[in-house]
């Protein structure tokens, strides 16, 4: 599943998806991330200026630290060049998100109780919210975002 050399300093612990690194000041370990996908409606090249911006809202939002927020990835729609979908790690401290951690993560992206400022990034979409950690809900919901024109956009929330 995820290979693990530790070192003193974490700066020799590697893991292989979906496992990522802790946060710095953590114990070295893998631990598995909650996935959150984002489409805001700003052109990439806008957007990449602002990816600590970003972090920095997010982590409010959700209660976490900065360090927790780790923005993995972005691309904008092949159609639709002046927006971005955003690919977001949330990590644990520990070895995973407890309950209640993850259900209050997860119903704050989903009532867009995070705060991300427009002027920024525009208005933004939650395209899917995604732990693959202790079971919270026994969730699955396939859906379509014609924003962003995916079908293959959902939540899953899935017990390991």
């Amino acid at each position: 599943m995820h290979r693990l050399i530790e070192s003193a300093d974490c700066s020799t612990t590697v893991c292989t998806e979906p496992y990522t690194n802790t946060p710095p000041g953590s114990p070295c370990r893998c631990v598995l991330p909650m996935q959150v996908g984002l489409g805001v409606s700003v052109a990439l090249y806008t957007f990449f200026p602002s990816v600590s911006e970003l972090a920095q809202e997010i982590a409010a939002g959700v209660f976490m630290k900065q360090s927790q927020v780790r923005i993995i990835g972005a691309n904008a729609p092949s159609q639709q060049l002046e927006k971005t979908i955003v690919l977001i790690d949330l990590v644990p401290l520990g070895e995973r998100f407890d309950n209640s951690t993850a259900f209050l993560t997860y119903q704050r992206f989903w009532k867009k109780q995070v705060v991300i400022n427009p002027s920024f990034f525009g208005d933004y979409e939650v395209l899917y919210v995604r732990y693959l950690g202790k079971q919270f809900l026994n969730v699955k919901i396939f859906f379509s975002i014609s924003f962003y024109s995916f079908s293959w956009i959902f939540i899953e929330v899935l017990h390991l």
